[in-house]
């Protein structure tokens, strides 16, 4: 029972920062709204928020897959790194905390190689 109830906490924290890096992604967007120049990076963290919710339905339905849950992180990353806009700096630095706490989470909870 206490594998399940560690299981679940792991599982509550890493929706809690998905949840978060989600809403640092929106104010990022929301950020680069006004202008025209601004919706090259605008369009490209589309696809970043896209597998947010790719990771949060895994999440969501228990479905614990630490190899794709990297992959997704890792594809996150990628796109952040490059949107260069000044406009949406501050919410895309929060969001690389939220990055590193998940890798974290998701990287304790792979299971180890005997």
């Amino acid at each position: 029972m206490a594998i399940n109830s560690n299981a679940s906490r792991a599982n509550q924290r890493t929706l809690a920062h998905l949840r978060t890096l989600r809403l640092n992604l929106d104010q990022a967007r929301s950020a680069l709204m006004h202008y025209k120049d601004d919706r090259v990076d605008r369009d490209r963290l589309e696809p970043a928020a896209r597998r947010v919710d790719d990771l949060m339905n895994l999440y969501v339905t228990g479905a614990q897959d630490s190899a794709r849950s990297l992959a997704w992180i890792t594809e996150i990353q990628v796109v952040i790194d490059r949107v260069t806009n000044p406009k949406s700096t501050r919410a895309l630095q929060a969001t690389g905390v939220e990055i590193a706490a998940l890798l974290a989470l998701v990287t304790a909870a792979e299971p180890k190689a005997s």
